[in-house]
């Protein structure tokens, strides 16, 4: 006889509890599991391999922590392009996701297989096994994107911004706090529009704009140059002078116009002179694109402003982006005239225009990138005028109506266009103190737009330099404090500046 407080040999556990028993073992697996999926390590540690559960932890949070702590003291924008900015960190950070990625996986395997029950039945082994491969795939594929995006940033920042040393005054990194502007009253930034891609021979800049920025006040004019500029002074030391030796680029030696009766040596064409004229001389010029490079040294001149960086966008490029944004919605209206609009048009030389693949009809279209651009370049049936207001509305829809989920979902195109279309010489290093600049314009700045036709009697074709550099040198400069005067009896109020109803997108 068995006495139930008799020591003995311990009753075998019946089938319910073993039932009971592989149950809560598969809950606590998959639990573990799951766990060790949302926070590195976390399930290992209820394993035999702990020890190695309890490092992945304590170096996930740490890393979690000091990136933390890091955008807490910069700034999310500051602290990310801080990051873009460092190439070493960005190759760094790129072998730390792959390595951290395997090791992540590897330890929720690890954490699945030691938490098995070993008695588990077929069913649920299964099961285990398809959740941990789906975990796995979820970490690899989160782990090698953001691996991915580290590289195509890297490669990016590389060819698109320049790698010049930072120098003082000019946004260079300062100590926290400081003012990376303090010792540079001014930012002269040259942005060119051009239609070819960067480098190419034959690039036409038919858009010119110098943003001119006060770094104290964050005011900003925005200085547009025409086109068909004729008689423009080359800088002293420019090879060109060889053939110009007045000085002046025009005729009667003008490659352009031996070719083009139509392109008298005009602002645009100066890109493309330098290009053909290197062909002949291969030793005149030095540098990968010359003509970038003289057209800033140009319009230098032409202003008397110090330009500082230089950006080229290629428009082939702002036609890709908008594709890759899914298009954008247009108002599309008539000519400044009340004529249809023609897409890729030209005048007909009576007076008329003709669209080379037809004509823009009226309304709220939603526009590919290609149409979009020839919305904003199209100026055959009116003019410059009016394509500058078109080219304005452009830019809003796309500035409006831009997803950045979307960008950020087809960031690997967005890297490509920006490689191949988009130039410029503001070193990365920069990029912390440039942000801070946009901020402060558009916090506390106010933008004014100059254009050379402002100027009383210019004359394109004929222009008077001195007058050119005090328009611009009145523009520029900060506005004298009002005045307070004595009232009159009847206050004469000011009309305020109107626009017209092209110019409302």
């Amino acid at each position: 006889m068995t006495y139930p407080n008799t020591r003995g040999p311990a009753a075998p556990p019946t089938r319910e509890a073993l039932r009971r028993d592989l149950k809560s073992g598969f809950r606590k697996a998959l639990g573990l599991t799951a766990l060790g999926t949302v926070v590195p390590g976390a399930g290992l540690t209820q394993t035999r391999s702990r020890t190695f559960g309890w490092v992945l932890l304590f170096l996930a949070v740490l890393s979690l922590g000091a990136g933390a702590y890091y955008v807490m003291r910069t700034g999310l924008t500051n602290a990310a392009l801080s990051i873009v900015a460092r190439p070493n960190v960005l190759q760094a950070i790129t072998i730390a996701f792959v390595v951290g990625g395997i090791l992540w996986c590897s330890s929720i395997i690890l954490t699945a297989v030691q938490s098995r029950p070993a008695k588990l039945d077929r069913a649920r082994t299964r099961i285990l096994a398809a959740f941990t491969t789906l975990m796995v795939f979820v970490v690899a594929g989160s782990s090698f994107k953001f691996a991915e995006y580290a590289s195509i940033t890297q490669t990016t920042v590389a060819q698109v911004f320049g790698t010049s040393p930072v120098k003082p005054g000019v946004g260079a990194q300062v100590a926290e706090g400081e003012d990376p502007w303090a010792d540079q009253a001014r930012v002269n930034i040259l942005l060119l529009g051009s239609d070819a891609g960067v480098g190419r021979t034959g690039t036409r800049t038919d858009s010119m704009i110098v943003a001119s920025i006060d770094t104290k006040t964050g005011r900003t004019a925005l200085i547009s140059l025409p086109r068909n500029l004729q008689k423009v002074p080359l800088p002293e030391d420019s090879p060109l002078r060889r053939l110009y030796p007045s000085g002046t680029y025009g005729k009667p030696v003008c490659i352009r116009a031996q070719t083009d009766a139509a392109d008298q040596c005009m602002l645009n064409a100066v890109w493309t002179e330098v290009d053909q004229y290197r062909q002949s001389h291969p030793n005149a010029y030095k540098g990968a694109a010359p003509g970038r490079d003289e057209t800033r040294n140009v319009i230098a001149e032409v202003l008397g402003l110090k330009i500082d960086h230089t950006v080229v966008v290629d428009l082939k490029g702002f036609s890709q982006l908008i594709d890759a944004m899914g298009g954008v919605d247009i108002n599309v209206k008539l000519s400044g005239f009340g004529t249809k609009l023609p897409i890729g048009g030209h005048s007909d030389g009576n007076g008329g225009v003709i669209g080379e693949t037809g004509y823009f009809s009226p309304g709220r279209q939603h526009l590919s990138g290609n149409l979009a651009l020839w919305y904003a370049r199209t100026r055959a049936a009116d003019s410059d005028t009016y394509r500058q207001a078109r080219q304005r509305c452009v830019v809003q829809a796309v500035v409006k109506q831009v997803d950045p989920a979307q960008m950020v979902s087809k960031y690997p195109e967005i890297a490509r266009i920006a490689r191949d279309n988009i130039y410029t010489d503001i070193p990365a290093q920069n990029l912390p103190a440039f942000v801070n600049l946009i901020e402060r314009v558009q916090k506390n700045g106010k933008i004014t737009s100059l254009s050379l036709a402002q100027i009383p009697g210019f004359d394109s074709v004929n222009p008077n330099y001195d007058e050119i550099h005090a328009f611009v040198q009145k523009g520029i400069a900060a506005p004298k404090p009002a005045t307070p005067s004595t009232p009159t009896k009847t206050p004469t109020k000011t009309p305020s500046p109107t626009t017209t109803s092209y110019d409302e997108c």
